[in-house]
């Protein structure tokens, strides 16, 4: 049941003047709906800052769909003009209270009454034919304002107070609003808000009554005449309200309860009748309260007695703030769980991105370690292979040498011993020999270096497509294929090499004497004399006969022999000899160069597959950076997630305690 508000007022007469005791307490029992305004007020006024909050944080996290997706950012954005239209609504300040009932059922008397003070016109003669709203005046002025105007018209007196509405040509619709002097009138100091309204029979059109000054209304009291029972209008105008408003707050007060005194007997059956029809009406067929609750709500007064301000505050808080008070509950309790899933996504991808860390990390340090050891042992395997191809040219190279005046004696050219033809013959000869040794060597070398360096190659490529990832072996395994084997280029260069051979092809005779006999003659005619009067003394003119004979046959032999023919071969064995000599100068240049080829094609090869392999390493500190990033994220999105649910937590908690403070406490 409503709890009551002890404040008494003793209405003495008719229309008698009402004893006001201007005594007031800060603990006065209407201050429980301004407490309990102010303090939701506060709770939503941080609940409007947590949500904003909120909004804020999923918007950072937003771009990150494994941690939160649009459709949660969407929820809880709309909370913003949830929260908000809330506290549009808890703005109020004032607790309304609407009178309704039929024409005379005393409504105005029980404004009065409960104001403890005589604000309208009441009694005989006086009706209220529009609405009247009574409000705490802030100036201490006391003036009415009628609706669609500004102007304030000054009102004095309750006399006053008739004579000017009765002035004014208004609507059973129309609102008046009476500005009271609040030191004048305990609950207007509170807040509270009274509305008096025309009698429910005096027109049909209650919807809009419903529409312009019920939908705000806090507590609706219908005022009913004990002399009788509840009427259909009445009914049929609550029957209206509970279709606008889900579960209003209605009070019905029987007046005039000292009617029925006349007959005394029949006072507690009457009560009881009118008890059980006013509850069978709120919740049988409004069914808006249980049977329990709405036997609270039934009150029986009398203008004779003793009258309680009843029903308002308490009901009114229940009414006004329970509901706000429970949909803001709702509202901390969905932004807590969403904040439990985006706290649970984010520490299970934190720890993901943390096993991820840790995997590429040891990727990483491992591949660099294994890079150090493998860059180690190729480039031992190529100085290997270098030397090796070295000593390969080199012994190959001097072999072919050994073998140059086969190679020359195969040249078929048609040799003649006239300088220009020479010329050309030589250079032909240079470009054979050339050629002829080129050949000779990559017919000895070519398979073996080929082999070699495709085996070296392959060990490379295996040994660093260990260290990729399996998406980049591929390429890995692209760099080695050629469209054609290597081949090592021999530069011998021989019409450079051979440049200054100078063939003699002059006769000469083969015989040693012939250079002796030379001599001597060259010497001059008397020292041929000389010895050859000495040797006819000696051995006798026969023998130099015979001598001479034979010595002139193999003269003439030579001589007669000593044909074009012979000049080529004499020419080949000169180019043999000068080109012999020459190319064992070049052996080890040559070996040196072909090597070099070698390990430049190894070298190449190698630091290829190293530029993939440091071009892994530089994705994977890439990654690393990335992962970072987001594991930094990821804490502050926890820490905030964490911070934030607390904090719902907290709202939650700050709003049971109202309850308790303000709404449990009522039943």
């Amino acid at each position: 049941m409503a709890a009551y508000i002890n404040r008494t007022v003793s209405m003495i007469g008719g229309d008698s003047q009402l004893r006001v005791n201007d005594t007031r307490t800060d603990n006065s029992p209407l201050q429980i709906f301004v407490k309990a305004k102010k303090k939701i007020n506060d709770i939503f006024g941080e609940i409007e800052v947590y949500v904003k909050e909120t909004v804020d944080f999923m918007q950072t996290l937003q771009n990150d769909r494994n941690v939160i997706n649009a459709e949660e950012v969407e929820n809880i954005q709309s909370y913003i003009d949830r929260v908000h239209g809330i506290r549009d609504v808890l703005k109020r300040d004032h607790m309304k209270v609407a009178f309704f009932g039929r024409t005379s059922n005393g409504k105005s008397t029980v404004i009065n009454a409960m104001l403890r003070d005589k604000i309208l016109p009441s009694g005989i003669g006086h009706t209220t034919n529009c609405f009247l709203q009574v409000e705490g005046s802030e100036n201490g002025e006391s003036y009415l304002m009628t609706e669609g105007s500004n102007k304030k018209q000054s009102v004095e007196s309750v006399g006053q107070l008739g004579h000017a509405l009765c002035k004014e040509k208004l609507c059973e619709s129309n609102l008046v609003r009476i500005f009271w002097p609040k030191e004048k009138c305990l609950l207007l100091r509170d807040d509270v808000v009274f509305v008096d309204s025309p009698g429910v029979d005096v027109t049909p059109n209650l919807d809009e009554w419903i529409d312009k000054h019920c939908l705000d209304a806090d507590v609706f009291v219908l005022v009913a005449n004990a002399e009788s029972t509840l009427m259909v209008t009445e009914k049929n105008f609550f029957h209206k309200v509970s279709k606008k408003l889900s579960k209003p707050n209605i009070f019905i007060l029987n007046n005039r309860w000292d009617a029925s005194a006349s007959e005394p007997e029949f006072l507690d059956e009457v009560r009881a009748q009118h008890q059980e029809r006013a509850v069978e009406f709120l919740a049988r067929e409004l069914k808006v309260y249980s049977l329990k609750d709405a036997d609270d709500r039934i009150f029986f007064i009398s203008a004779k007695e003793t009258l309680q301000a009843q029903c308002i505050s308490k009901s009114a808080v229940k009414t006004k703030f329970e509901q706000h008070s429970q949909r803001g509950k709702h509202i901390a309790t969905e932004i807590r769980q969403t904040l439990d899933e985006v706290l649970n996504r984010a520490q299970r991808i934190r720890i993901e991105q943390l096993a991820v860390q840790k995997e590429v990390n040891d990727k990483l340090n491992y591949t660099e370690d294994q890079l150090g050891l493998v860059t180690k042992e190729m480039k031992e395997k190529i100085h290997r292979v270098v030397e090796d191809v070295e000593q390969r040219v080199s012994k190959a190279l001097n072999a072919e040498i050994r073998r140059l005046s086969s190679l020359v004696n195969d040249f078929n050219v048609r040799f003649h011993a006239e300088p220009l033809v020479l010329n050309v013959y030589k250079r032909e000869l240079h470009s054979y020999v050339e050629s002829g040794l080129g050949s000779n060597l990559r017919a000895q070398l070519s398979s073996v270096l080929a082999s070699n360096m495709e085996s070296s190659q392959r060990e490379m490529t295996n040994r660093m497509a260990c260290l990729l990832p399996e998406n980049k072996q591929q390429l890995c395994l692209n760099i080695l294929p050629r469209r054609e084997p290597f081949e090592v280029l021999y530069r011998l260069n021989c019409e450079n090499l051979c440049a200054d051979f100078h063939e003699d092809l002059e006769f000469r005779f083969s015989w040693a004497s012939r250079v002796a006999i030379s001599s001597i003659v060259s010497q001059g005619t008397m020292g041929g004399l000389i010895i050859a009067g000495f040797m006819l003394k000696t051995v006798g003119w026969r023998l130099i006969a015979v001598t001479g004979a034979i010595y002139g046959s193999l003269y003439l032999y030579e001589r007669l022999t000593w044909t074009n023919r012979a000049k080529e071969r004499e020419f080949k064995r000169q180019y043999v000899a000068h080109a012999t000599k020459k190319l064992r100068l070049i052996v080890d240049l040559t070996s040196a160069n072909c090597s070099h080829q070698v390990q430049q094609e190894l070298s190449s090869t190698f630091a290829r597959l190293c530029h993939l392999v440091d071009e892994s390493n530089t994705e994977m500190n890439s990654e690393l950076q990335k992962i970072t990033e987001t594991l930094r994220s990821l804490e502050t999105a926890v820490t905030n997630a964490k911070v934030l649910r607390n904090k719902a937590n907290y709202l939650a908690n700050e709003l049971e305690l109202f309850d308790a403070a303000y709404i449990k406490s009522l039943n």
